[in-house]
């Protein structure tokens, strides 16, 4: 029945002309994931039924797949054969000797058929990788034929020839797309051909020097993304040692330096910078000679090359408002492309890090020389606060600690400048500031712990009143604060204090808390949770609900509110969450005697909503927290039989 059923599918793949389908599809689809795909109500109807067949190749992959092959050699021979009736002239594409509908009939086809190959591609991968080797590369012979034709005709595409502009787009779109799905396949053809390692090279070669010389030509921004990710793809899963070798990788690689791709979209530009950072930095496959000293000299020239520019930059041309407005597009994209370079090797080797580091620390350190003028300029200011925090956190040890204590102290001292400067901070600004002051906080070093008094008097005195008026910086300014706490417990509890309940500048202790308290009463159940969980975890890390200073000034109120949220019924989605901090709080502060603070607490709470009959029965149901799993089944049910009570008006 699946097969019959897919047989089905495969028949309604053709497509058949109709102009109304072609509209433009609403953009108001509820919550579909086809949503980013869909353009018009054809695209709509074929993504229905690839996600219909999706289902039922997991059940006949083998099967289906060979039905989708059959359908894809069929349709692509016949494509081939359109090739003469399109001309490609200095004036443009020509279309002889075949109507537009038909040759939009067959363009589409392609495009959908090109789709459908993703779906076989698991089947060419394990158990039947060997005997479906033929199969797989007469796919890839299709895919490469069929990018060769579609670029052919995009750099002649006009307007004016509709079919041919949006339909050789999607072609080359799903060609990309399948060849994405093939970087496995291209692993395990490597490893089964040892002996002949050439044949795999040739593969890879043949795919990059097809598919990236489209990219320079290609306006269509998700066409250009496709490319990108290829390329990206290709270098994380294959790691061929060849690839800096590669004529289109090389020109690619140019076209960075020259900055010809200035232009391009953003994801676009961030997805080539990583490639290219990890073809050079990222270590090969086992068993071959890594050639640390010729790709450490690559890297160099590589940055050296693309940001001649800004090395060559002055002082005298960021010193004015003009002249920084002016360099505002240049620096911009230097920063981002910066950040994008370093984010990709956080995670990677030691020696990965070490060749990106050598490489950045000479622009880094002109950066630091025009620092202070980009305070004039939020945007610049903004994109210095990504770049400083991506390199805390990726680059940190290489770079050493003494230089990145001036860069962090540059930034602090340019945000207040900016603050006092102006009556208004971007918004941006202060989001960038407050994820570069949670990483600062994180980190163990004592360079890093002699910012924490700034950084809280900063967070305390200038960010909290800017947070106050914008609501979505609550969680990650919440986030900082935790951050504080938790990984400089130190700073208010030092370990070698005689007196293990003296905490030191009591004051910021307390009105960071004091804010969780605030925090716990607003009506983002997000922050709530999230702060929540904070306190729980504090108090398992640092045993914060027994602290003097705590259970002297805070208690009562902490309690009082995670009471009336549970009993209230205000934020049901997040009950266990509460529940949770509130065992923890009742359970610290149990008295020797029968009831203790929680019991207290409860009864006040509970007189404060209820008549004194009602109350005296509730009270012999109150238990005392001995265990987490009692306390919370006893509290929900309390707090069931609480709101039927006052439901029904007792």
């Amino acid at each position: 029945t699946s097969i019959l059923l897919s047989s089905g599918i495969n028949a309604e793949y053709g497509y058949q002309t109709n102009d109304d389908m072609l509209e433009e599809v609403d953009d108001t689809l509820d919550g579909s994931e086809l949503k980013e795909i869909v353009h018009t109500e054809w695209d709509l109807f074929l993504g229905k039924l690839t996600q219909l067949l999706s289902k039922i190749i997991e059940l006949h992959p083998v099967q289906i797949s060979q039905m989708i092959i059959v359908l894809c050699n069929e349709h692509c021979e016949a494509f081939y054969q359109l090739q003469s009736n399109i001309s490609v002239t200095e004036e443009g594409v020509q279309v002889e000797n075949i109507d537009s509908e038909t040759l939009c009939k067959h363009l589409r086809d392609i495009a959908t058929i090109m789709h459908l190959i993703q779906l076989t591609v698991p089947s060419l991968v394990g158990d039947h990788f060997l005997v479906q080797q033929d199969t797989a590369q007469n796919l890839l012979y299709h895919c490469i034929k069929c990018i060769q034709i579609c670029s052919s005709l995009g750099r002649k595409c006009s307007d004016a020839n509709w079919p041919v502009s949006r339909g050789h787009a999607q072609i080359l779109e799903s060609s990309v797309c399948v060849l994405s799905t093939f970087c496995q396949w291209f692993l395990n053809f490597s490893n089964a051909n040892t002996a002949n390692p050439q044949l795999y090279e040739n593969m890879i070669v043949s795919v990059l020097d097809t598919v990236l010389p489209s990219f320079e030509h290609q306006r269509e921004g998700r066409v250009q993304q496709c490319l990108v990710d290829l390329l990206y793809k290709i270098v994380i899963v294959c790691r061929p040692h060849f690839i800096l070798s590669v004529p289109s990788v090389q020109a690619l690689f140019h076209g960075c330096v020259e900055g010809r791709y200035a232009t391009y979209s953003n994801s676009a530009l961030t997805t080539i910078h990583k490639a290219l950072t990890l073809a050079i930095v990222m270590p090969w496959q086992q068993g071959i000679d890594q050639q640390w000293p010729s790709r450490d000299q690559h890297f160099e020239q590589f940055i050296t090359g693309m940001f001649s520019r800004l090395l060559q930059m002055t002082e005298s041309q960021v010193s004015t408002s003009e002249a920084l407005e002016h360099n505002t597009p240049l620096l911009t994209f230097y920063l981002s492309s910066l950040c994008d370079i370093v984010s990709c090797v956080a995670h990677r080797e030691t020696k990965s890090k070490q060749i990106v580091c050598r490489a950045i620390l000479p622009v880094a350190r002109h950066l630091v020389t025009l620092l202070p003028h980009f305070e004039k300029s939020s945007l610049i200011f903004e994109h210095v606060l990504s770049f400083t925090t991506v390199l805390c956190d990726a680059l940190r040890v290489q770079l050493g600690q003494q230089f990145l204590q001036q860069l962090v102290g540059l930034c602090l001292s340019n945000f207040t400048k900016s603050k006092s400067s102006s009556s208004e901070v971007a918004k941006t600004t202060v989001e960038k500031f407050i994820e570069l002051l949670t990483t600062v906080v994180r980190e163990p070093s004592a360079v890093f712990k002699s910012f924490t008094p700034d950084i809280i008097n900063i967070a305390l005195n200038d960010i909290r009143l800017y947070v106050e008026r914008v609501e979505t910086l609550h969680s990650s300014f919440y986030l900082l604060l935790y951050s504080i706490l938790d990984f400089n417990w130190n700073y208010f509890y030092p370990r070698n204090a005689s007196d293990r309940e003296a905490c030191l500048n009591r004051e910021s202790f307390l009105a960071i808390l004091q804010l969780f308290g605030s925090s716990l009463m607003k009506a983002d159940f997000n922050v709530i949770k999230q702060n929540a969980v904070a306190l729980t975890d504090l108090n398992d890390k640092h045993e914060l609900f027994t602290k003097q200073i705590f259970t002297a000034h805070l208690k009562g109120h902490f309690m009082t509110v995670l009471l009336d949220l549970l009993f209230s019924g205000a934020m049901p989605i997040i009950e266990e969450e509460l529940e949770e901090t509130l065992y923890q709080l009742a359970n610290s502060h149990l008295e020797p005697s029968k009831g203790g603070f929680y019991v207290e607490a409860l009864t006040k709470y509970l007189a404060s909503i209820l008549p004194p009959p009602i109350l005296a029965l509730l009270l012999n149901k109150i238990e005392v927290p001995s265990n987490g799993a009692s306390f919370k089944i006893n509290l929900k049910c309390l707090v069931n039989e609480v709101k039927y009570y006052v439901n029904c008006g007792a």
